[in-house]
């Protein structure tokens, strides 16, 4: 055992039948809601090529996994792309009601001087 492994979280995990250790300071929760999901992927593919061997599944797993991760980074990547956006239109809609307010209260102050 690592120096620094000391103080973290060891967990047993059986991913695809296999069992593995996972050190690392995280929850027990999450480590499980994780094996799980590898899980789900592994038998999604198990049961569509029941002849492919374990190991092959598993790198399909891994394959589907990294797809759904770059996915959502991508998502997430134009998602603060367009928050970036409407906070800069945001700020231009706001300077034009400033303006707008002031020639109202410019007119304003023509029609109460008129009167």
């Amino acid at each position: 055992m690592a120096v620094g492994d000391k103080a973290k979280n060891r967990f047993h995990i059986k991913i695809m039948g296999e069992e593995l250790l996972v050190v690392g300071d995280i929850s027990d929760e999450y480590v499980n809601k994780l094996a799980e999901h590898i899980n789900i992927i592994g038998e999604d593919i198990a049961s569509a090529y029941p002849r492919l061997p374990r190991k092959r599944i598993m790198g399909l797993a891994l394959m589907n996994i990294a797809d759904e991760y770059y996915k959502l980074k991508d998502d997430y990547q134009k998602k603060i792309e367009e928050l970036s956006r409407l906070k800069e239109e945001n700020g231009l809609l706001k300077e034009r009601f400033n303006k707008l307010r002031q020639d109202y209260d410019e007119l304003l102050k023509l029609l109460e001087e008129a009167d």
